[in-house]
């Protein structure tokens, strides 16, 4: 059977309008730069990129974010005319880097102060240098600077290298991908959205990849002289649109069933390795906006100091407690060291807990009592455990976290992020001392301690010459902290908050230029003050657990509700509450006789002041989900339908590096650094092929593999170190960890240089 040819299929029906089937030929020179079918192409591709550059704007990652349509558009055409250029990619790229970084730099520029180019060059210098200093000396940065001058040339970059693809390579996928992965980081960053940009970008993607596979068929066809119409590109074209708006649209119709979930925990799953990386780095880019259903605070490793903030609605999580007169807090975590731009917890230890595990938060002190609630976890599968007060013991596996000794806790986390909707029992031990025992608790601290008393030598000393005089008079540390607390009292709440001039100490600000703030500030103010007396204080966050309002005790916490507190230290009674900020009431102390009344029970010869039998009917496990909870999230889960469509081409291009990310860290995220060094050594080694006896001990491992590698430091050194802490319990002290860290270096670098040499040795022996 003869296969029909173009002119056979197509000369009947288009002669009648006077369109015949022939072979165009491609302008040369300089005309192909104007030619219909390539600036046919690069119009969709720019239509894509637009609705990507509007989902950027709309997110307002920072205020003073440029414009990034300009830029954008130079990307896309540069792509598109150095593609067509004869000479060889390495030159041609040489050549529109500079072009680029320019276009990227007059951009950055325009949004800096300066009467001249030059001044505002230094200004862009000084700032990139602050940042640069916090990046490598462990600071806190909320300069938006640097998140612009990362966003712009990105963009360029981004522009010219999908236009670069599509001209050059005639890969589509290529130039898809990136400005899909910043679409797809939109639309995570803004939770719920789905907007028009969305559909242009799905709809103008459908219509690019029909596009490129016909002109990649034009093309065979003009080489072997097969004739077709010359204007088949624009019935491709119309007719792929509606059939692509119609699979948009069909997708957009599909019922969300049960797999939605499945869809959404994937997700989460297959970028863990990217967020868990990332969140190390969010002590420098504080000034990135928070989306409007984010938490106020995340609970990570910094609370930065925001600025003006709103506080949102959102469902924070939902709590069966006891019935009580006056609101509480639920602490979520602690903060010990103070910078001018915010609190930072570093060099924290982690110990796993085995369920219902009493922590040491309360050994050998006086006058406390437990207070046990039911919480349910949020529905972004976060890992903090949430406790009145002190946290104790909770009903799930889970890890301490505290800095030097077992009792200085500072938060819990879920070993396994629960689901969302789960419930659990948390335990917190509170003090039920009275003022009088409070007077009387004196100033010998444990050793441990001091590092609550520690400011930055560059805070200004009027903030000390202010505490100072606030405490004047005042006998013992609880007077002092009460002074200063009820002055604090005296600065106006506010969450329009200015941010304070560059340099300045942010308390310093605070108390005596601005003269309003919320929660953050008023305790951190008095934090700062306490330690300038010598008082052991710190900074907690968490939310404040109000009244029911129908008396049940299930209170159902927003982001509304987010607050932090001063806990300042006094020996043989621990950690004690306290509040300075003036939109909540004064914390009412015990009174030295029946301050709670105890029912026995609980874990180890536990109190606890609670009866939760009838708060707890409906709710056949602890890990079973809320019907209100499920109702308001099943309400959202249509919108992962389309997100998983859009995640899956992102997922072709980095489903390989994923996997391998995923292999290298799976397993290590609750070990401690010297327990990730060995494990780490022994992976490499095991890729490296090298003999493994399992019955070895890390010192006979370690042995082993120094005789294997002679030419590889550090081996001994990281087994030492995983032995005293993983059996001897002593973890290495701070100025140890550099070394440990540039020792396991050296050692992945020699395992990294002989799995290399084994890769390229077997690839020869294969050519061979």
């Amino acid at each position: 059977m003869r296969q029909a040819s173009w002119n056979e299929m197509f000369a009947p029906r288009r002669e009648s309008y006077g369109i015949t089937p022939e072979v165009p030929q491609e302008p040369d020179g300089w005309r192909r730069l104007l030619w219909w079918e390539d600036l046919l192409s690069l119009a969709l591709l720019g239509i894509i990129y637009l609705s990507v550059i509007v989902s950027v704007d709309r997110a307002n990652w920072v205020d003073e974010m440029p414009s990034l349509y300009l830029i954008a558009l130079l990307g896309l055409v540069m792509g598109a005319t150095f593609a067509r250029l004869p000479w060889r990619e390495p030159f041609v790229h040489l050549l529109a880097l500079p072009i680029g970084a320019a276009a990227a730099l007059g951009q950055i520029l325009l949004t800096l102060p300066g009467a001249t180019p030059w001044d505002r060059y230094w200004v862009l210098h000084e700032r990139m240098g602050d940042w640069f200093h916090a990046a490598f000396t462990g600071g806190i940065s909320n300069d938006e600077l640097p998140v612009i001058v990362l966003v712009v040339p990105l963009s360029w970059l981004a522009a010219y290298l999908s236009s670069w693809a599509a001209f050059r390579w005639q890969n589509v996928w290529l130039a898809l991908i990136p400005g899909g992965v910043v679409l797809l980081a939109n639309i995570s960053y803004l939770p719920g959205q789905f907007s028009f940009a969305f559909v242009v970008y799905l709809l103008g993607g459908a219509l690019f990849i029909t596009r490129l596979h016909l002109m990649s068929q034009s093309k065979s066809w003009r080489q072997s002289d097969t004739p077709y119409p010359p204007l088949l590109s624009l019935s491709v074209l119309h007719a792929s649109f509606w059939l692509a708006l119609a699979l948009v649209i069909a997708a957009w119709l599909m019922p969300a069933a049960n797999e939605t979930g499945a869809l959404e925990s994937l997700w989460r799953r297959a970028t863990s390795p990217i967020t868990e990386r990332a969140e190390g780095w969010s002590r420098l880019f504080v000034a990135v906006n928070s989306p409007g259903s984010a938490r106020v605070h995340s609970f990570d490793d910094i609370v930065p100091f925001l600025g003006s903030l709103e506080l949102p609605s959102s469902v924070a999580l939902e709590v069966l407690a006891d019935r009580r007169d006056g609101p509480q807090f639920l602490r979520g975590g602690s903060y010990a060291i103070y910078t001018s731009a915010g609190w930072q917890r570093l060099y924290e230890r982690r110990l796993g807990l085995d369920t219902n595990q009493i922590t040491d938060v309360d050994n050998n002190l006086q006058d406390r009592a437990t207070v046990s609630i039911w919480l349910t976890t949020p529905g972004d599968e976060s890992e903090t455990v949430f406790s009145i007060g002190q946290p104790r013991r909770v009903n799930k596996q889970t890890a301490v976290h505290y800095r030097r000794v077992p009792e200085d806790v500072t938060g819990v986390s879920f070993i396994h992020p629960l689901p969302e909707g789960a419930w659990y029992q948390s335990v917190g031990s509170v003090s039920v001392a009275s003022e009088e025992m409070l007077r009387a608790a004196g100033s010998l601290y444990p050793g441990w301690v001091t590092i609550y008393l520690e400011l930055p030598s560059s805070m200004p000393t009027r903030v000390g010459e202010l505490a100072a005089r606030l405490a004047a008079g005042e006998a013992n540390a609880y007077d002092r902290a009460e002074a200063i607390e009820a002055y604090v009292r005296t600065i106006p709440y506010d969450l329009n908050v200015p941010n304070p001039p560059r340099y300045q100490d942010t308390v310093d600000y605070f108390l005596f230029e601005s003269r309003r703030g919320y929660f953050d500030y008023h305790a951190s103010a008095m934090v700062v003050m306490l330690r300038s007396l010598g008082i052991p204080a710190r900074l907690a966050v968490g939310y404040v657990l109000e009244v029911s309002e129908d008396g049940s005790g299930r209170v159902v916490v927003t982001e509304q509700n987010a607050f932090a507190w001063p806990e300042v230290y006094f020996p043989s009674y621990g950690w004690i509450e306290f509040n300075p900020t003036p939109s909540e009431p004064m914390i009412e102390r015990p009174q030295p006789q029946g301050a709670i009344v105890s029912q026995p029970g609980g874990v180890g010869g536990e109190t606890t002041p609670l009866d939760l039998a009838g708060l707890l009917d409906g709710f056949p496990d602890e890990d079973g989900a809320s019907a209100a909870i499920e109702a308001s999230a099943g309400s959202d889960r249509t919108q992962w339908v389309l997100l998983g469509v859009a995640a899956s081409l992102a997922a072709v291009a980095l489903a390989a590096a994923g996997g391998l990310r995923i292999a290298w860290v799976r397993g290590l995220g609750e070990l401690t650094p010297v327990e990730r060094y060995w494990e780490q050594t022994i992976r490499l080694a095991a890729w490296t092929r090298l003999p493994h006896d399992p019955t070895q001990t890390p010192r006979e491992r370690a042995h082993a593999l120094r005789e294997q590698l002679p030419a590889v430091e550090g081996i001994d050194q990281l087994a030492e170190a995983y032995v005293r802490e993983r059996f001897g319990r002593a973890p290495p002290e701070a100025a140890e960890h550099a070394r440990l860290e540039q020792a396991w270096r050296s050692v992945r670098n020699g395992l990294l240089r002989r799995v290399v040499r084994q890769r390229s040795a077997n690839g020869r022996t294969t050519a061979s």
